[in-house]
């Protein structure tokens, strides 16, 4: 990786994070109307100019796009999504990068330990896994080379938090599983083709703590990311399942889920996330609706609803699809960053949660103050 194109990465980023701060400190978030309004309009826009992440996330994260993939499947833009993909494929040789500009790429901080698993997903939703086994299959090698022990992911990278200085290895393992599960589904043979339960197995050995997956090896920190992936994937089997959606009630708050029991500490992040690494700690409307859409995967029902009905009442006052908000159900702006607005994964799986899985929020639910 290039250290001075890495270097100019975040001179870029932040001027749009300071550009996205005053702006929106001065301006607010802009208003669609109803939910629904918002995210066709949101999506529509989306298609059109190539699915970047939005807000002043100008690039395509591969991350964000392979779980919106079912969401813009269901909103009729398939072809749309998957020439993207095929798109993001052609892209990646040495350096898996994490954000995909065209004029440049990234990999924020650190290559995308995750891209490949995302790729391969993104592909399979859109039906292109096939006409791209080659590819894929080289790319395969590449991934395990780079951040692979045997089955399990421990490599270091930008992951689902790419201010995170850890390795995220629940998540990176788990999605490595849900991306090996569709190549054998699929029978496009690579390097982890069959291997499958040998990453299952070796997730649950090294992560499992009885309830529910550390977020990595050494933490003790309850964290969503490295257990509602696996939920939405229906990678558990149900009783695993029901004590990680145990665990998880924990976390959830009027709100919506926060995204970990507690904030990162200063040695948890790069340098250049020390002013807000508090922000995970709060509520991501995306990992909500996640989380919602893996509790109706496991039954249940009124559970995916209630969160449902807490996350539809944090975003209707806005008209819009954000990237976090505070406990308080803010926006979060504060210490020079401002969350995403038209934030496109976000919007993606509210429609899939809408019209995939018949997920409206439950009339009896409401707000506790």
């Amino acid at each position: 990786m290039n250290a001075v194109a890495t270097g100019r990465y975040y001179a870029r980023e932040l001027g749009r994070r300071l550009a996205q701060y005053a702006d929106k400190r001065r301006n607010g978030y802009r208003h669609f109307g109803s939910l629904e309004r918002a995210a066709e309009t949101i999506l529509e826009a989306r298609a059109a100019g190539g699915f970047r992440a939005g807000g002043h996330f100008r690039g395509v994260w591969p991350r964000d796009l392979c779980f919106a993939a079912r969401g813009l499947v269901a909103a009729g833009y398939e072809d749309e999504t998957g020439d993207v993909a095929a798109w993001l494929l052609e892209q990646v040789s040495n350096v898996f990068y994490t954000d995909f500009h065209g004029e440049y790429n990234a990999a924020t901080p650190a290559e995308g330990v995750d891209t490949f698993p995302a790729l391969v997903i993104l592909l399979a939703e859109t039906g292109r896994l096939e006409e791209r086994a080659d590819a894929v299959a080289d790319l395969a090698s590449r991934h395990r080379e780079k951040f692979v022990d045997g089955a399990f992911v421990d490599g270091n990278g930008s992951s689902w938090w790419d201010s995170a200085a850890h390795p995220r290895e629940a998540y990176n393992t788990a999605m490595l599983l849900a991306a090996t599960e569709r190549l054998e589904k699929a029978g496009v043979e690579t390097t982890f083709t069959g291997e499958s339960a040998a990453i299952r197995d070796e997730l649950c050995a090294r992560l499992w703590n009885g309830t529910h997956f550390d977020e990595r090896r050494g933490s003790s920190t309850l964290a969503c990311d490295a257990n509602v992936v696996a939920l939405y994937f229906g990678l558990l089997s149900d009783e695993r399942a029901g004590t990680v959606v145990d665990a998880l009630e924990r976390l959830e708050t009027p709100r919506g889920v926060r995204m970990r029991e507690r904030p990162f500490s200063p040695t948890d992040v790069h340098p250049f996330f020390l002013f807000h690494r508090d922000y995970h700690y709060h509520v991501w409307p995306w990992n909500s609706l996640l989380y919602a859409i893996g509790l109706d995967r496991y039954g249940y029902r009124e559970r995916a609803r209630r969160e449902s009905r807490r996350l539809d009442c944090l975003l209707r006052p806005y008209g819009n699809f954000l990237e976090v908000c505070t406990l308080s159900g803010d926006p979060y702006v504060k210490r020079g960053y401002a969350s995403a607005g038209q934030f496109t994964v976000a919007a993606a799986l509210w429609t899939e949660r809408r019209t995939v899985h018949g997920i409206e929020a439950s009339p009896s639910a409401r707000l506790e103050e």
